[in-house]
Formats: C-alpha cells, sequence, structure tokens
C-alpha cells in the first residue's frame, strides 16, 4: 500500500503540470463555498482529497481520495476532470470568478489577544487582511490561522481593521 503522503506529493505534482493547487487545512474547512465543501464530505475521511473545481469555486470538475488516487497513474486518474477544464475553458464557460483577492499585509505587529466569536482567546499577531472580510494572524510557533469575520468577536475586527488603516 502506498503511503499517503507519498500519494500526497506525487499527486500535487501532476496536477501542477496543467492546475494551480490549494491546500486546505481542516481547520479551515467551515469558510470553504458550498460546492467545495460537498466535494469534500463526498471523498470520504481519506486524506488527500484533490477536488478540481474553478477559480470561483462554483463548479467541480472532479474529485478523488486517496483509494481512488494510489496506483499514482495521474495521467488516467485525473483525465476526465482536465479534459472537462479544457473544454470549458474552449467554450468559454470556465467561471475565472472574481479578480485577485486585495491583501493588506501588516508588517512589524507584536503578539496580542484576539477573541473568537465563541469567546476563545488567541494569542498570535495580526500579520493581514484579505478582501476586508479574512483576517490572517500567526502565533508565536508560527502556526498560520485564517478566520473570518464570522469567527471573530466584533472588538478583535474593529482592532484588526484599526491597526489595518493605520498601515495603508
Amino acid at each position: 500500500m502506498a503511503c499517503p503522503g507519498a500519494v500526497s506529493v506525487s499527486a500535487s505534482k501532476a496536477v501542477l503540470k496543467f492546475s494551480q493547487s490549494i491546500v486546505v487545512d481542516i481547520t479551515e474547512s467551515a469558510a470553504l463555498p458550498s460546492v467545495v465543501k460537498d466535494a469534500y464530505r463526498k471523498g470520504g475521511a481519506s486524506i488527500p482529497i484533490v477536488i478540481f473545481t474553478d477559480p470561483a469555486m462554483e463548479k467541480i470538475y472532479g474529485s478523488f481520495n486517496h483509494p481512488q488516487m494510489e496506483s499514482q497513474k495521474y495521467d488516467t486518474i485525473f483525465k476526465d476532470a482536465r479534459s472537462s477544464i479544457k473544454k470549458a475553458i474552449k467554450d468559454g464557460t470556465f467561471d475565472l470568478g472574481a479578480a485577485a483577492p486585495t491583501m493588506v499585509r501588516i508588517e512589524n505587529t507584536q503578539v496580542e489577544e484576539w477573541t473568537s466569536s465563541k469567546g476563545t482567546l488567541i494569542k498570535a499577531k495580526l500579520v493581514g487582511i484579505e478582501d476586508d472580510k479574512v483576517f490572517l494572524f500567526e502565533t508565536e510557533s508560527g502556526k498560520k490561522i485564517r478566520a473570518t469575520e464570522k469567527q471573530l468577536s466584533q472588538e478583535s475586527i474593529a482592532k484588526a481593521k484599526k491597526m489595518a488603516s493605520a498601515k495603508k
């Protein structure tokens, strides 16, 4: 049986031949669009799961879990998804989505306490804000945390936006 890590690495390399690869941490799954969440759930508990979608994440072109990728014959495994994407691009039905997110990077900040919408304290430094809605933090140990407005308290949102406006 192939090691899941080996499948992850070789699958990523195969995907990069014709697409972009985005890695989603399991803790970020709540922020995914519904169509991607559904494809993720259908993949079962097997990790890794490779999901091919348009950049707007509105249509799924293929979803593959670890057992489906064990043979590591990606040219065969991903063939239909790749063909569907190429056809959609040619037909003009491949939704390129909105413009790239606007990013405000915040440098030289200190570790502070932030509060989640559930009241949990988070000790981290604010490192950026995407589209004025997604807050990027880094803990003292270097762990990256992404939080949506729904996941943060109103006080933390206001503090983060004030810090960002001071950096502009």
